[in-house]
């Protein structure tokens, strides 16, 4: 069977695949800080990381541990108080994040703009039956930062004020919520240029997300390869035959 390479994941585009993932050092503490910080009742997470260092990866990975799918983290279910887990999964866009949930959970709002109270209030009603069940709603936003550039340019005060009031409303220890977003720079960085009172709220959004750094040093990301290659049956051939079929992989990508 051919192996299929992509040089990116897209958790909505991928969800059905198999996901073949090696957890690193790295990975296996963010995971451990999410659900320790979880557990003292912070739902909010926002997960900070350079380009391709496998936040998408590790995204993937924390649903199919949560969902029982594969286990690539120490953790069940019951470890954080429920019975399982409905997870909702979005790819940043330059687009308000408040309309995008609007959108998902059904608001209409007839051509108005959805206030957040309304949105807020339709995330309610999509998690009571799931805690009537005893699951917990999990929303991953991955390249969360599409949705911060567009706030800053276009909506800067309205749409941090969203993100605050949600994150208000999901950092409640009584509800089962859990925001996970990705991002490759830290939330001030989307504020420059901003005014002084702008800049202030989106302070405020920095400071009700925790923040957890996602930066995988270089001689990680040799040993994942250097793991990823030795996996491979490579056939008894000169070295020149192995670096052809490592050209025709890359080429197939």
């Amino acid at each position: 069977m051919t192996t299929l390479f992509s040089p990116s994941v897209n958790i909505i585009r991928d969800a059905d695949r198999t996901l073949a993932y090696l957890p690193t050092p790295n990975a296996a503490t963010v995971f451990g800080q999410i659900v320790n910080n979880y557990r003292a009742g912070i739902h909010c997470f926002n997960v900070v990381g350079a380009y391709g260092t496998g936040k998408s990866s590790f995204l993937w990975a924390f649903e199919q541990t949560l969902s029982g799918q594969q286990a690539f983290f120490p953790l069940r279910a019951d470890g954080l108080g429920v019975v399982g887990f409905e997870f909702v999964r979005f790819v940043g866009e330059y687009a308000s994040l408040k309309e995008t949930f609007a959108r998902h959970f059904g608001v209409a709002h007839a051509g108005t703009e959805p206030s957040a109270a309304a949105v807020i209030a339709a995330i309610g009603a999509a998690y009571r039956p799931l805690a009537a069940e005893g699951k917990a709603l999990v929303l991953l936003v991955d390249e969360f930062g599409k949705f911060l550039e567009y706030a800053a340019r276009e909506n800067p005060e309205e749409e941090p004020y969203f993100l605050q009031q949600l994150a208000e409303y999901l950092n409640d220890p009584d509800r089962h919520i859990l925001l996970l977003t990705t991002v490759h720079q830290d939330v001030s960085a989307y504020a420059l240029g901003l005014t002084k009172t702008q800049r202030q709220e989106w302070e405020k959004v920095k400071g009700r997300l925790k923040e957890l750094t996602f930066n995988e040093p270089v001689e990680q990301l040799l040993a994942l390869a250097a793991q990823q290659l030795a996996a491979r049956k490579w056939p008894a051939a000169p070295g020149v035959a192995v670096n052809k079929q490592l050209f025709e992989a890359g080429a197939a990508a």
